[in-house]
């Protein structure tokens, strides 16, 4: 699935600048391609967000079962929050069992993306990985596919969990043709909370960063025309 013409041994130059680096046509073009046509047809996505300091999640069906009241009060509350820089909003899918007694083009889709899930943690990206990081104790991926639309956005945060293992956080772009003006940026910062730089969302780009960056992705705007879609997760070694 990883794209064989990768000059790894100048990317892992690259990451040693600033331990963040950004791998054009990381994936074989039909799997991205594949990959973004699931993302955009067959995933169910749930619903994350954080309300009263607390992680929240619901499923497509439990978001239409609100009436126009509490999602305007989950709103203000997870606006409140981000006002004070806490928390997020943004759509998210995680690895779950797939009817495997319909062999539904829906199922067909998931299974594929659920191999995508599982090829993100076998040798093959693992060493690749490992040569571009020069770090040699990565043991796995934790990924999820995310939808980000207008309203949502994820503050400005560290990915250091204490026991987690989390050593690279990464997004692999499956958003085609998105325009800066539209928010959903990869916002990096330096520690006293100044902005660097920012990266766009890519199609087949995957953004590869050391957990001690500090970044969040930028409030997507209402005009925002298309889905800014992503597998994201974490390389990660034992704790």
């Amino acid at each position: 699935m990883i794209n064989p013409s990768l000059d790894v041994g100048a990317l892992a130059n690259e990451f040693k600048t600033d331990r963040r680096l950004m791998v054009k046509h990381f994936l074989q073009a039909d799997i991205a391609e594949r990959a973004r046509s699931a993302c955009m047809q067959h995933v169910p996505f749930s619903t994350h967000y954080v309300l009263n300091n607390m992680y929240q999640s619901k499923t497509a069906e439990e978001m239409a079962k609100l009436n126009q009241q509490d999602r305007e009060a989950i709103n203000k509350q997870v606006f409140s929050a981000a006002s004070q820089g806490v928390g997020f909003i943004y759509e998210g899918y995680l690895k779950s069992r797939i009817n495997t007694e319909q062999n539904s083009q829906a199922n067909l889709e998931l299974a594929f993306l659920h191999q995508v899930f599982d090829y993100l943690s076998s040798e093959e990206v693992l060493s690749t990985i490992k040569q571009i990081t020069g770090n040699q104790d990565i043991t796995g991926a934790e990924p999820q596919y995310t939808r980000f639309t207008p309203g949502h956005f994820l503050t400005r945060h560290l990915d250091v969990i204490p026991g987690r293992g989390r050593r690279y956080a990464f997004v692999l772009g499956l958003t085609k043709g998105w325009h800066p003006d539209w928010g959903g940026l990869l916002q990096f910062y330096e520690q006293d909370g100044t902005p660097r730089n920012a990266w766009i969302p890519q199609f087949n780009v995957l953004s590869l960063f050391d957990v001690s960056h500090i970044h969040s992705v930028t409030y997507v705007t209402p005009f925002a025309a298309e889905q800014r879609l992503s597998l994201t997760g974490w390389f990660v070694a034992k704790p």
